[in-house]
């Protein structure tokens, strides 16, 4: 039976659904005995204290080492609390990841991943059993691989690897790691023409015997565990047949229908292999009623194990909430709304939308503000003012209703022309920039309906669609100036003025003291506000420049050590200092005080409950956002002055979070030590009030100022004579247009004096 539309979940009681699967004439069993559920079973030589396993889904939210992050952890904690007996850990690599936020296992992450493996286990009430699915290409990768999860303390592994590869994976690592558990998710049914376990006739049909016959071999060579699953058909339009349906389109046959192929194939396999458990899929549809349906499973033999895919992300501890109660709560359950399976395929980190929504709402939201029907509608709301407020108000004057005029007329080449020639890094400067303080503040729709025109939104859409077309490189001129200009600092600055000075037909030597270009984006902001990195905008923007010798890159290069201003004046027309500001304005040094820069390139481990930030300047912010993921329970902004005074860019509610307490026109005086020199908190001076106090805390963070490092005060000293600077070192820390807009201008002033 196809369906026309996705239906909506219309069940209401064991007793419609118990209808409906008779209307449908589809065998899917029902048990309001859960018992089962909570039965014990063996693998191997491990005991696996119930018939839930969490499947593997991927979270997108591994640090770019591959370990796993403060979310990463947060996810697999919350499966063993919550009683799941087999956690089934996502696809991870065994050397460069496949896709951004992948996790890796190697020398460089195992730690981390042993210490996420003694967190579940502190979590769960019953031990669970943990399988790692790891993705393979190679037989001295699998043998590593295999090592390193069994010493980071996982019971199994499941191989994930091409399937004319798995039966010699499985025995050869058996042969080698008999004590580990060898599992593997086999997608048994690809629902497309031709495909594996599917019928010659029908591609909607399962065909089991090859399947069946694969098992039977991985079975033979060692093979412990089965966790099956198939692909939904394509069954209307160009592509029926062609391909199976993604996880994020909706379904073109009613879901019981599917299911009812998912526990059939789970049967076949189970049958042909009886001694062997598996564990069966598809059951995240039937909402509240999972367990009545995964009991009859498990009581029918069509499985020995109810995974839970989408559901576990929405209900991480629905075993516990069945064991407790007998049931599961309608509310706490996954919806389908196919909002994970998005995020997935747009490289987000994934988990429930709408359970979930504290930590993936916003991205999600994100995610759907690019989408075409948004920024049309968006674009459709702008007035095209003459003498526009949202110009005067941007930084880059950038002319805001001309490159929406072109959007909306379909010529986004014309749009993003006009916008670069304002704007020469448009991604990152919409990205960062404070809307509401600038363009969309300024916009006159924010006054008449309290909404602006979405333009920093549609900025965005237009650059990196422009990026992909290939058309954002720096533009060359065929004859070069033969004028030489040094850059010291690869930030929005300093890449802004190296365009402008490229197209202006100058050569370019940029040094930068990092391995990576972008400044603070690239080094702190992309990783602490869940950005994209600046790289790509940047690497495609100056691409042509570098292919034809107009500029050179110098990183790892720091101004006063390897290179000095006096040899670079002796080599060039002009020198550009555009460092910006690295160093935090100190109370004293002390163990557990830390600058909020070198806190946030730290990695992502678990922090103290008690954290205090002394605020005043940007990374205050961030700093902020970055130690409530890691876990602090108290968190306390200080500021010397009023509230809104603080430069502050998250929402107010971020203040009203539990656990956050703002402390306004409080000044820190200092510190106070503990006889072995550990902090014990800070002492504090009220302004109006003439009061002090000590706050007892773990950490202090100090964000109150930042100040250009004494090597770059140093070398700036007495220097004179076309040494310009630009960026923080003039504006004290403005915005990333600000920065931009500098750039650019500070580009033709150095043009102008070297041309005269």
């Amino acid at each position: 039976m196809e369906i026309p539309a996705y239906q909506p979940f219309y069940i209401h009681s064991l007793a419609e659904l118990r209808t409906e699967i008779a209307r449908l004439g589809v065998g899917i069993p029902l048990d309001e005995n859960l018992t089962p559920l909570a039965q014990t079973v063996s693998i191997g030589n491990r005991q696996v204290s119930n018939r839930f396993c969490a499947q593997p889904i991927a979270g997108g939210d591994a640090q770019p080492d591959g370990s796993p992050t403060t979310l990463t952890r947060r996810r697999y904690r919350r499966y063993a609390a919550g009683r799941v007996g087999l956690i089934w850990m996502e696809r991870t690599a065994i050397g460069a990841a496949e896709r951004p936020g992948q996790l890796c296992l190697n020398d460089g992450t195992f730690e981390a991943f042993r210490a996420m493996v003694t967190e579940m286990r502190s979590f769960a009430p019953e031990n669970p059993v943990l399988v790692l699915q790891l993705t393979l290409t190679k037989l001295s990768d699998i043998i590593r691989g295999a090592r390193m999860a069994k010493d980071a303390g996982f019971d199994g592994i499941d191989l994930q690897c091409p399937r004319n590869m798995l039966p010699e994976a499985v025995a050869t690592v058996r042969e080698r790691n008999p004590e580990l558990l060898l599992a593997t998710r086999l997608c048994a049914y690809e629902a497309i023409r031709g495909g594996f376990g599917v019928h010659a006739d029908d591609y909607r049909k399962l065909d089991p015997s090859g399947p069946i016959h694969l098992v039977k071999r991985l079975r033979a060579n060692g093979l412990d565990l089965l966790n099956v699953t198939c692909a939904s058909p394509t069954l209307r339009g160009a592509e029926r047949g062609g391909r199976g349906r993604s996880d994020a389109e909706p379904p073109d046959e009613h879901p019981l229908m599917t299911l009812e192929r998912q526990l059939t194939l789970a049967l076949a396999l189970r049958e042909a292999v009886p001694e062997m458990p598996v564990v069966g899929s598809g059951l995240s549809w039937l909402r509240q009623f999972v367990p009545q349906v995964a009991a009859g499973a498990i009581r029918d033999g069509m499985m020995d194990f109810a995974g839970l895919g989408r559901s576990a992300l929405a209900c991480p501890d629905a075993p516990a909430q069945i064991f407790l109660t007998g049931g599961m709560v309608p509310a706490s359950t996954c919806m389908v709304c196919f909002a994970c399976s998005q995020l997935s395929d747009d490289e987000q980190t994934v988990g429930c939308v709408l359970r979930d929504a504290e930590e993936y709402a916003r991205p999600y939201r994100q995610m759907r503000r690019f989408d075409a029907d948004q920024l049309l509608a968006g674009a459709a709301r702008c007035h095209l003012c003459e003498a526009a407020p949202c110009v005067n108000a941007t930084p880059t004057r950038t002319d805001i209703p001309a490159f929406i005029q072109a959007f909306r007329n379909g010529d986004e080449s014309r749009a993003y022309e006009i916008i670069r020639a304002h704007d020469v890094l448009p991604e990152l400067t919409s990205r960062l920039s404070p809307a509401w303080r600038a363009s969309e503040g300024a916009c006159i729709e924010t006054t008449l309906t309290g909404t602006s025109v979405p333009i920093l939104d549609l900025q965005y859409a237009i650059a990196w669609r422009a990026r992909e077309r290939g058309e954002t490189g720096v533009r060359i001129p065929p004859d070069s100036t033969g004028k030489r200009v040094a850059i010291i600092g690869a930030g929005p600055a300093g890449i802004a003025a190296a365009i402008r000075l490229i197209e202006l037909g100058h050569t370019i030597e940029l040094y930068e003291q990092t391995d990576r270009l972008g400044g603070v984006p690239a080094r702190l902001l992309s990783r602490n506000r869940a950005l994209a990195s600046p790289k790509a905008e940047i690497d495609a923007i100056l691409q042509p420049a570098i292919a034809a010798g107009r500029i050179t890159l110098h990183v790892g290069i720091t101004l006063g050590k390897e290179i000095h201003l006096t040899t670079l004046r002796a080599n060039h027309e002009a020198v550009l200092v555009a460092t910006g500001l690295w160093k935090e304005r100190s109370l004293g040094k002390a163990d557990g005080v830390i600058g909020a820069l070198a806190f946030l390139e730290m990695p992502d481990h678990i922090g103290p409950a008690r954290v205090a930030i002394l605020a005043g300047g940007d990374s205050a912010m961030d700093a902020a956002r970055a130690v409530q993921s890691r876990g602090a329970k108290e968190i306390f902004i200080i500021f010397g002055g009023p509230r809104s005074a603080l430069h502050w860019h998250m929402p107010e509610s971020w203040f009203a979070t539990p656990g956050v307490q703002a402390m306004m026109n409080w000044n820190p005086l200092g510190y106070e030590l503990d006889h072995n020199g550990r902090l014990r908190g800070v002492r504090l001076h009220h302004s109006e009030l003439n009061a002090e106090s000590l706050l007892q805390v773990a950490l202090v963070i100090e964000a109150m100022e930042l100040q250009a490092a004494d090597s770059i005060r140093a070398a700036l000293e007495d220097e004179a004579g076309r040494v310009y600077t630009a960026g923080a070192l003039v504006n004290g820390g403005a915005s990333v247009s600000h920065c931009v807009a500098e750039g650019l201008a500070i580009a033709k002033a150095i043009h102008k004096d070297i041309s005269v």
